[in-house]
């Protein structure tokens, strides 16, 4: 792999302090979800007690010192197709978050590298990675182990040897936090057969254990969201199979933005 400034066109960076098109995972464009937008849902949402409530991000963020983060991974942090319950702002736990720490410092930039759906670590550390160094962000946010999960086959130790890579190459360079986010339980996603929850259950269970190893040995963080679904969580995935709905979306960036403010002391 080149190192950082080698060998790569342009970086494509997001940046949320302005509203302009930006392409999702395939290339179609779609529009860039403002602050507000992201944040302002009807009341339901902010009755709900695992989302966020009306300037919560900001209060928990106000303290933290980053101002560039990269957000990297498999695209559930895709908004395409994202079935809307009513009550629900239409935004993606990767906006939602953004727009917090915007919220809290107005100049905070944010890059989302560009990638097709159920990208897998190894394809997460060719076609991404590089770019997210070149940004010199100071926080990552990692989405990995939904297409490892519903592969035709598993190897755990694979999926822990390209993570470390990553962390390694992220807590190298210029990140000082890195966050690695799991998914909610797959097997309610709509894509798992009945006949293999149990085995895909087992494997989720495994991931979030190897995910651990992981990140204590890199100082990284680890926000495990089927830790987060609750009791409640019918509608957290929606119509179609593996995409989350803008609740689950919602519930999502809670636990993201929660944890980094616990790791800020809040």
């Amino acid at each position: 792999m080149d190192g950082p400034g080698q060998g790569r066109g342009p970086v494509r960076t997001r940046a949320l302090t302005e509203r302009r098109d930006v392409r999702a995972p395939g290339g179609a464009p779609r529009p860039a979800v403002a602050a507000a937008d992201a944040t302002a849902g009807a009341p339901g949402e902010h009755a709900d007690p695992r989302c966020l409530g009306p300037g919560e991000g900001a209060g928990l963020l106000a303290d933290a010192g980053w101002r560039r983060a990269v957000v990297l991974g498999d695209s559930t942090a895709d908004s395409s197709g994202m079935t809307v319950v009513p009550g629900w702002a239409r935004a993606t736990w990767t906006d939602r978050v953004a727009a917090a720490l915007r919220d809290a410092h107005p100049q905070f930039a944010c890059l989302h590298p560009r990638g097709r759906r159920d990208l897998p670590l190894a394809h997460v550390r060719s076609t991404q990675l590089g770019d997210a160094l070149d940004f010199n962000g100071d926080i990552a946010l990692l989405a990995c182990g939904g297409p490892e999960l519903t592969a035709r086959t598993f190897d755990p130790d694979a999926v822990e040897f390209e993570l470390s890579r990553i962390l390694a190459a992220l807590r190298g360079a210029t990140c000082q936090v890195v966050l690695v986010v799991s998914p909610f339980d797959l097997t309610r996603a709509g894509q798992v057969p009945p006949a293999q929850r149990t085995t895909v259950r087992a494997r989720q269970r495994l991931l979030a254990e190897r995910i651990e190893s992981v990140v204590l040995r890199h100082g990284c963080v680890h926000v495990d969201l089927a830790e987060h679904e609750g009791a409640d969580s019918a509608d957290l995935w929606g119509a179609r199979a593996g995409r989350l709905s803008s609740r689950g979306h919602a519930v999502a960036a809670a636990a993201v933005v929660r944890t980094m403010g616990r790791l800020l002391g809040k």
